[in-house]
């Protein structure tokens, strides 16, 4: 009886340790070189929830670290490009004090905080643990633009009477961009009277503005802002129709008649005649006949 109970705790023995291994294994934890975890009294690494962080620029970008059993040793975060110590412990190494490290008391995670992330801060970066031989885990950042883009020209021309039609477009995110607005200079935008907004929130966001029958007050600058991107603008000139600028010059509103150039060009042209005219015309040619030599 004896040594069947031996036998079968030697069984479970073995299964338990190539669970850890295959577990190891998936989630780039302990290993089974480090023993196991709860007789182990030397530092070793946790799963960590993402290895592979995406955020958008202008956000806070975190790195998490997990260690267990860190007993009187420090972790610290490195840039693997220039292999620039960021942190050890809660000191903060780096000129750039966007870096900073969190860590609660007790608590096995050491994390990186990146405040107001930059499209430069995209790359490896590594949580190390100071033993020998030194254990590393490697974390990659990305950090997406968060440009909105406005379709088209960033300068807009538009006749009176016609249709001011614009569209934006926020890049690609994993995470929907919030809320999204339209301003016409400093005012908020709403779907009514000649306006009409139709917006797409997702992964795929972009919006439409039309404004219908334009007026010379709809000039102005034109701004596209989902709240969790940065903001697009395009200026609009709604320029005055062919008729409205032919009555501030005079000129008959009949959709038919000239245009103001046209008119100025055939008065120029057309042939002056009046009795000063032909008096002036006599003196000159008495006053050459007079010179003539007498024959």
């Amino acid at each position: 009886m004896f040594v069947r109970v031996i036998w079968f705790a030697n069984a479970v023995a073995l299964v338990y340790c190539n669970v850890i291994s295959a577990n190891a294994s998936e989630n780039k934890g302990f290993t089974l070189e480090q023993g196991i975890p709860h007789l182990n009294t030397q530092p070793y690494f946790l799963p960590a929830p993402a290895n592979e962080v995406t955020t958008l620029e202008g956000q806070s970008a975190y790195l998490h670290c997990r260690v267990a059993q860190l007993g009187d040793k420090k972790v610290s975060w490195i840039r693997t490009r220039d292999l620039h110590v960021l942190t050890s412990g809660l000191h903060t190494f780096a000129s750039d004090q966007r870096f900073i490290a969190l860590h609660a008391h007790r608590s096995e995670n050491w994390t990186l905080q990146i405040r107001f992330s930059q499209t430069r801060d995209s790359g490896e970066y590594q949580c190390q643990v100071n033993t020998e031989p030194k254990l590393s885990m490697r974390y990659y950042l990305r950090v997406q633009e968060a440009a909105t883009v406005v379709q088209g020209s960033d300068q807009r021309y538009v006749r009176a009477g016609s249709t001011i039609q614009l569209s934006c477009k926020a890049p690609f995110a994993w995470q929907p961009p919030g809320l999204l607005y339209w301003y016409h200079d400093t005012e908020i935008l709403h779907h009514k009277g000649r306006i009409s907004i139709d917006t797409h929130l997702g992964n795929d966001t972009y919006s439409n503005l039309v404004i219908e029958k334009a007026q010379i007050s709809d000039s102005g600058n034109y701004t596209c802002w989902p709240t969790k991107f940065l903001p697009a603008s395009v200026m609009v000139h709604v320029l005055p129709d062919e008729n409205a600028a032919a009555k501030s010059l005079g000129v008959s509103n009949n959709i038919g008649a000239p245009s103001t150039t046209k008119d100025l060009t055939t008065s120029s042209a057309t042939p002056v005649t009046s009795p000063l005219m032909l008096l002036l015309l006599f003196l000159y040619l008495s006053s050459v006949l007079q010179l003539l030599p007498n024959r």
